[in-house]
């Protein structure tokens, strides 16, 4: 624990032709986390990936989203620059990487065919690749850890933004990595069931779980309460911060509950549950 979000993420431009701002924004929470956040005038939807490592495996948990022509988005590149650093500081000789997803939306996905080498796994974005790579049996109703070397973590089910969604709890940092399934912005349900029972799986896995921060694959809300910028939109500079924490949570699995049966738009203060 003691990782830092301290960090002011990039935003796009209110002119993406005159942008200058890196593919990739790279920032290293803690001495084995990285958190990489897409240049949005590349896509709109600015995605986050994040980079674990343990003692044996790293972990690439999403691969970013189809950069706009003509430019690219050189994600194993970046990568490996800080692999290798990450490796000349540790002493270890080599580590493997696997790329797993929140979910198979397309902006979750583009920088997967790169990752073709020796030691690089990428876990294809289907539910049977998914319950076969994390051994999910009984999906949604169970979870599963993945070891990646004196660090575990615990693989959540989350159904309802995607069939195939997942968050991915921490322990050594005490991070949820949530995806879209909660986050400061616009959380599109597209299977109204499921996604409640996901939110109070997620609620009920944090009442023994102690959860410092939820980190989400989006910042759509603004500063101001219940403010927030379209989905896509290029340039946020009054963008809310990336982390949300366990009263959020909370705050979720309540409403969903509140709503009930007959899914509706319910506005808040620092995210937006929005069926589709």
């Amino acid at each position: 624990m003691g990782g830092s979000l301290n960090v002011q993420w990039i935003h796009g431009s209110a002119n993406c032709a005159a942008n200058t701002d890196p593919p990739l924004q790279v920032h290293q929470f803690d001495e084995n986390t990285y958190i990489l956040r897409q240049n949005k005038c590349l896509n709109g939807e600015g995605p986050f990936v994040y980079l674990l490592f343990g003692n044996s495996r790293a972990l690439l948990f999403d691969s970013g989203a189809r950069p706009r022509p003509p430019r690219t988005l050189p994600v194993r590149r970046i990568v490996k620059k800080i692999v290798d650093a990450w490796l000349a500081r540790t002493g270890k000789a080599s580590i493997d990487i696997i790329v797993a997803h929140s979910h198979s939306h397309t902006d979750h996905l583009f920088g997967d065919g790169q990752f073709i080498q020796p030691g690089e796994t990428v876990v294809a974005p289907n539910l049977p690749a998914i319950q076969s790579f994390f051994g999910l049996t009984d999906w949604p109703n169970r979870t599963a850890t993945l070891d990646l070397g004196n660090r575990l973590i615990t693989v959540i089910p989350t159904p309802g933004h995607e069939e195939t969604h997942i968050a991915l709890y921490d322990a050594n940092t005490r991070i949820l990595l949530s995806g879209d399934m909660l986050y400061a912005g616009l959380l599109i349900v597209r299977d109204w069931p499921a996604y409640r029972a996901s939110a109070a799986r997620l609620a009920k896995f944090a009442q023994s779980h102690p959860i410092e921060f939820i980190l989400g694959a989006h910042i759509e809300m603004k500063r101001s309460p219940m403010e927030f910028y379209e989905p896509a939109t290029e340039f946020q500079p009054d963008e809310h911060l990336l982390q949300l924490g366990p009263a959020h949570l909370r705050e979720l699995h309540e409403a969903c509950e509140r709503i009930g049966n007959v899914p509706r738009r319910d506005v808040h203060d620092e995210f937006v549950i929005e069926p589709v």
